[in-house]
């Protein structure tokens, strides 16, 4: 066991290292290279850039494990489950069932409730399952370290066909940006499903009592939800409205290291403990106050129970939350809103909902626009090109109109380009002379797919602007383009 266990750390910090120096050449080449690929060319580098890290992975296991190997077919099988439970059921109740895309940007504290209970639970329900109704049972299944190998191939398979999903919903990422994410995702996930299977592990060998399973079930949904939401935060940290990847890689990689040498910590222990005295460690105080030693399987409908709570109270939250927003869709975009803001009409916008209550004619604005990308990007031109353009576009139509930055961004993955700017606005509903007009200050938001440039643009009064952030991040995480 000793040397399986060995081989089985060595080859995880290979993993490891694999995927972050795979991550770093194509990041590397796009960067040098920057090929332009667009259409089915670029979905296809997307999902070969998807497939790759869990091939790596597999590969690199393989290579290690040499005392005492997992049969091929079982791992690969607990990866391919893992990714049908991804593609059937984790994806569909996340996104369309409860729809986490619409609400969970509200506010932190429901970003973080959201992330537990829905994208947490769900997801680690299901790379659970992928264990628990597979090799739990099998005679392959015999060593401790072998729940956290299984685990881990179920995270890395739910990760490929979330990274294949994300990559064709999009129609293919930009090349740089999209294998960081990839990367991310991937070792994230891994490590993530590695816990499943530790607890998995302790609950074959340890009988370790009617409360384990349940409890460690929270605790992988909620470390899974904590660490979702810090991943999506890290990499604008001290970039304002910008983006960098590189910092959700670097904490990616120090998550994945930190979770596995746990892992590996806690079953190089309970080896010792069994060596040293016969038995498991499991007079280990945590072990005692919480769960106590049991003398058979624990009981499948706690975990079940469990489930079904987290998931009603996830219920809850979305539709207490939904109900305080609206989502609109036109022109192949949708874009959540306060429900309090009222739905009108702009010209050029194929939507505009303004909060007339608390603002009245001058209150915050958000509309959508969808132009053809050869109205503003020019042959072999870049994105800022097309800011520019638009910027001159928008000067035409609004009073001592003035560009404050142009700014490039990243959307969902994607590359973009962030303009701001600052315009006189009149009533439109007064007389000339009745009303005072205000300085409004604007933030538009322009991201490139297939023919066309999708524009988001907020605007409120000037003196307004720098209290609204969190309601600007909360409009672009509800705006869903092709």
């Amino acid at each position: 066991m000793r040397n399986h266990l060995l081989v089985a750390r060595e080859s995880v910090w290979v993993q490891v290292a694999g995927v972050l120096i795979f991550a770093a050449l194509v990041a590397a080449v796009d960067n040098l290279a920057r090929p332009q690929l667009s259409g089915n060319a670029l979905i296809g580098a997307g999902i070969v850039l998807a497939i790759v890290p869990a091939v790596l992975w597999l590969w690199m296991f393989y290579r290690q494990d040499r005392f005492e190997p997992e049969p091929r077919q079982y791992v690969i099988g607990v990866f391919v489950l893992g990714a049908l439970l991804a593609y059937a059921v984790g994806q569909p109740v996340i996104r369309s069932l409860f729809r986490v895309q619409d609400w969970i940007g509200a506010n932190v504290f429901v970003a973080l409730l959201g992330s537990i209970l829905v994208n947490g639970l769900v997801t680690q329900f299901l790379l659970y399952a992928a264990v628990r109704y597979s090799v739990f049972h099998s005679s392959e299944f015999d060593q401790r370290i072998d729940g956290i190998i299984y685990g881990a191939a179920a995270g890395l398979g739910y990760a490929t066909m979330f990274n294949l999903q994300y990559v064709v919903g999009h129609s293919g990422v930009d090349l740089g940006t999209g294998v960081i994410r990839i990367a991310i995702e991937s070792l994230s996930l891994a490590s993530l499903g590695g816990i499943s299977g530790y607890f998995l592990a302790r609950a074959k060998f340890d009988k370790m009592g009617p409360l384990w399973l349940p409890i460690g079930l929270v605790i992988a949904a909620a470390l899974n939800g904590i660490i979702d939401l810090a991943l999506d935060e890290i990499p604008m940290l001290g970039s304002g409205f910008g983006f960098n990847p590189w910092y959700g890689l670097a904490a990616a990689v120090v998550i994945a290291g930190a979770i596995f040498a746990t892992l590996f910590r806690l079953i190089y222990q309970l080896g010792s403990a069994s060596v040293q005295v016969g038995e498991t460690q499991s007079t280990a105080v945590l072990d005692k106050v919480l769960f106590g030693k049991g003398k058979r399987e624990e009981p499948e409908w706690m975990v079940w129970l469990v489930v079904a709570i987290g998931l009603l109270l996830g219920w809850a939250l979305a539709t207490l939350i939904t109900g305080e927003t609206r989502t609109a869709s036109a022109a192949n975009m949708t874009i959540t809103y306060p429900a309090s803001w009222a739905r009108l009409q702009e010209p050029g916008a194929a939507m505009a909902a303004y909060d007339l209550d608390r603002g009245g004619l001058f209150g915050a604005r958000v509309s959508t626009r969808v132009v053809p990308i050869t109205d503003l990007l020019p042959p072999n031109g870049i994105l800022e090109d097309a800011a520019n353009n638009w910027a001159f576009t928008r000067q035409q139509g609004l009073d001592a109109f003035r560009l404050l930055e142009i700014q490039p961004t990243r959307f969902q993955g994607r590359e973009a380009v962030r303009i701001e700017y600052v315009y006189v606005m009149d009533s439109p509903r007064a007389s000339p002379g009745s009303a005072v007009p205000a300085l409004m200050r604007s933030s538009d938001t322009l991201v490139a797919s297939a023919d066309k440039i999708y524009i988001l643009s907020f605007a409120t009064e000037s003196h307004e602007y720098k209290s609204t952030p969190s309601l600007q991040e909360q409009l672009l995480a509800g705006w869903r383009v092709p």
